[in-house]
């Protein structure tokens, strides 16, 4: 036991002194730096993967944002399950997606903490919910915008707390200021969109009526 316990602290102190080596440069070549680093991304990612596949379990089972709209999935026709959610890594545009064929991305990358995980997996949810109940036209910027603004107001992802870490203060109608930013953001991505003032436009078109759409919800908490 003691020699296992040796040889485990011996692997902890040589990993400490690679990445020691790896962060002053010193007694290593080029080619060492850049094994090292590789490796330290493969573990990253893992670790990432891991992390991201914990809390998607925990709170499946425990969040109410997300059992409440597991709930209303199922009352439309389509049960939810875990293997609905796929943990990957993402480029830095997006924390997480929803493809109809596909299911729902959580960009395991992107994910700073189980709040933000739970804010991803309500937005997407919303977009699978609309998707399933009013038969969304992912084409159709206006159908998309639609689903954008609900999506970021009843997610929690345009509360007080997200747009502060976000970098925006306003006290004055923060939460729809948030809706409108991000939901443009989302539909100037869709590749039928030609460019940010048509994705303002087709938000704006729809907007007063969108907003005010909280189903499955009675309310934006």
């Amino acid at each position: 036991m003691q020699e296992d316990t040796s040889k485990k602290e011996m692997k902890k102190f040589e990993r400490w002194r690679k990445s020691l080596q790896y962060l002053t440069g010193l007694g290593m070549d080029e080619t060492e730096r850049k094994a090292f680093r590789d490796k330290l991304d493969v573990d990253m990612q893992d670790y990432q993967c891991q992390q991201c596949e914990r809390w998607k379990t925990n709170l499946i089972k425990n969040n109410p944002p997300v059992r409440f709209m597991m709930d209303e999935m199922k009352k439309i026709g389509r049960t939810m399950t875990r293997d609905d959610f796929h943990c990957m890594p993402c480029d830095e545009t997006r924390s997480g997606g929803f493809s109809p064929d596909d299911g729902i991305l959580l960009c395991q990358n992107r994910l700073g903490s189980k709040t933000r995980q739970e804010q991803t997996m309500v937005h997407e949810m919303v977009h699978m919910y609309d998707h399933h109940k009013f038969k969304v036209d992912w084409t159709n910027l206006r159908h998309h915008a639609c689903s954008e603004i609900r999506a970021a107001s009843l997610s929690g992802d345009c509360n007080w707390s997200s747009e502060v870490r976000r970098g925006f203060y306003t006290f004055t109608k923060q939460h729809q200021a948030c809706v409108k930013r991000r939901a443009i953001l989302s539909v100037s991505q869709n590749p039928h969109c030609k460019d940010k003032a048509e994705a303002e436009r087709a938000v704006a078109s729809v907007y007063e009526s969108c907003f005010a759409d909280t189903r499955p919800f009675d309310e934006i908490y």
